[in-house]
């Protein structure tokens, strides 16, 4: 049987995880008392690109491919590995999941459904604002990149 992972070991991998650095402990034990770990074997599906989703995912070990269908066939955006995240928006938004995501190796994630984030942000609003700055970073880059294209 696998190992589970404690809610300091919890902590301790958030805290590397970019979107929820500059949180102090008691934000991010509150975030790691309402995560669960989930493994997932190389070539599993985790997202899949149109369906409808409500969690988010942080990449303790492992790595995943976001692919993106273009004209019948997949497209490698990017690959995700540790100390990253994936599927932020489901947790703000009520989308349709914009990208599947698909295991490179065996990967360890902790899950984040959006019902518990909004219970969490109720007793602690600051870290939906602090989520909401980083996001926006990661948007006004994205935009960087596109003007830098034309």
């Amino acid at each position: 049987m696998e190992n589970v992972i404690s809610i300091p070991d919890k902590v301790i991998h958030l805290r590397k995880i970019q979107i929820f650095e500059g949180l102090n402990v008691s934000e991010l034990a509150a975030i790691a008392s309402v995560t669960e770990e989930k493994i997932y074997p190389e070539g599993e599906t985790v997202i899949r690109e149109g369906e409808q989703g409500d969690t988010m995912y942080m990449i303790v070990s492992g790595e995943v491919s976001v692919l993106k269908e273009h004209e019948g066939s997949n497209i490698e955006l990017d690959r995700i590995k540790e100390g990253d995240y994936f599927g932020e928006m489901a947790l703000f938004d009520e989308m349709v999941r914009s990208a599947t995501i698909v295991t490179t190796k065996e990967t360890r994630v902790l899950v984040l459904h959006k019902h518990e984030f909004r219970e969490i942000v109720r007793e602690y609003p600051q870290i939906a604002l602090h989520i909401c700055r980083v996001l926006s970073q990661r948007l006004r880059k994205v935009h960087e990149r596109i003007s830098d294209c034309e």
